[in-house]
Formats: C-alpha cells, structure tokens, sequence
C-alpha cells in the first residue's frame, strides 16, 4: 500500500503545512489547495485516480475539489470519477461543481457524486484495496476510513476526537493515521479534535505496529522532535511526523 502525504496541517496550514490530505494507492482523500501540482511534484500522473473520498464538509477537506476537477478534465481525463461524500454534504458538493459549469462539460467527464452514509460500511473494493468507513465524532457528521490489501491494514481517522470505541477495529493495523490537531504540551484539546497524547494512549491500546500524526495544530509544527519524544510515555512502536509529500509504502 503506496501512502502520499500531500499535506499535513490543520484548519490552518503553515508555512511548511497545506491541508491534510492524503493519496493512498490511487484513491484521494480529501481536496484542499492544489492537490493536482502536489500529485505532479510528486510524480503522480492525477489522471491514474481512480476515486476521491470526501470526508466531510468542512472547506479544510473540500475547497480545491472544483479545480482538480477541471485540471484533470483539461489534462485529458475521459473515464467517469466516483467522489464519495457524506450525505449531508452532497449537495454542497454539487452546487460548488455546478457553479463552475463542472457537472456537465460536452468534452469532459462523468462526475458520479455518491452519497455516504454515516455507519460501518465497505465503500470501494478493486483487485488492490478495500476501503471501509466508519462514524467518528466531530463537530459535524464526518466519517474514517480503514485500508485493506492482502497483506497490511491502515486506518484513517480523518477529524475527530478521541474515540475508544473504535479500538477493536484499529486492532493490530500496520499504520493509525491520526488526527493531531492539538497536544497538551500547548493547550488543551480542541472540540472534535484529538491531542497527540491522546493519539498515541489509543495506537498503544490498539497494538497499532506504527502512528502517524496527521491535521497538525500550528502549535506542532516546527516542535516534532519534543512531540516525539513526549509520545514516547504512551506508545511504544515507531511515531511519524511526516512532512508534505512525505511517502510511506507499508
């Protein structure tokens, strides 16, 4: 399983941090900025997608999905897109894509905008990987997502705060990506958010192999070395930061 991290911050990105999203195979998670000159910079050709999942509705997670729509319908894209949305936010969805006349282009492409419901469910399943979502409390509806392949598992918990009840299904997973978006080393925790002690109290609980911190508070940014070393109290197995456009192959 190919993971590109095409950006890591919070709400509000920083110098260093655009807004997190995430390339797992050929599945997008989450549009904010330009998602389309990250996968290039990468050395991903972004016509190879072949879905997105939007977590939720808020703009961190949705704002730059009008422009990847037109990038790739410029750069030639003819095959139907599936965009995996909660339910609630579809309809956002569809009117931000149809104010920019993206629906329905004579020369481009289907759009097949799938509404998801906010329970356990599989979402998409191809020779390579299985994707499954389930609830997590956030200040709006907002779903995770777990990673299946043949031979490792990888959970995404997109925004949320701490959640125990969903330890059993984080069981033994080769990566818990995890929200981060504050840490009691600078402030208390932030409604519908996750401190990184927290993070890592649940990736031990749930014999997670690795955690990796995603969503970072600017408080974190530039502080990844004492965050490290504090997470060490919590969780024994192997903490990663990761940087935009950080790689991890599992």
């Amino acid at each position: 399983m190919r993971i590109l991290f095409l950006g890591t911050a919070a709400a509000v990105s920083t110098p260093s941090r655009d807004n997190t999203s995430l390339l797992i195979n050929d599945i997008l998670i989450d549009c904010p900025g330009n998602v389309f000159g990250k996968m290039k910079k990468a050395g991903y050709n972004p016509l190879r997608l072949k879905a997105i999942i939007i977590t939720h509705g808020h703009v961190d997670h949705i704002y730059g999905l009008p422009s990847l729509i037109e990038m790739i319908r410029l750069s030639g894209r003819k095959e139907p897109l599936k965009i995996y949305i909660g339910r609630d936010f579809v309809e956002t969805a569809e009117s931000s894509l149809a104010m920019y006349g993206l629906l329905h282009q004579e020369h481009g492409f289907e759009i097949k905008l799938i509404a998801v419901n906010y329970q356990q469910q599989l979402l998409f399943n191809d020779n390579e990987i299985s994707i499954e979502a389930f609830p997590v409390k956030h200040s709006v509806p907002n779903i995770g997502l777990k990673f299946s392949s043949f031979d490792s598992k990888v959970v995404y918990t997109s925004d949320t705060e701490p959640c125990d009840e969903l330890i059993d299904l984080f069981k033994d997973v080769n990566l818990l990506i995890h929200e981060s978006s504050c840490s009691y080393l600078y402030s208390k925790r932030l409604e519908g958010h996750t401190c990184a002690e927290d993070a890592a109290r649940i990736a031990q609980l749930s014999n997670a192999k690795a955690l990796c911190l995603v969503h970072l508070g600017a408080e974190i940014d530039g502080n990844e070395s004492r965050l490290t070393e504090e997470l060490k109290r919590y969780y024994l197995g192997e903490i990663l930061i990761p940087k935009d456009l950080d790689r991890v192959v599992i």
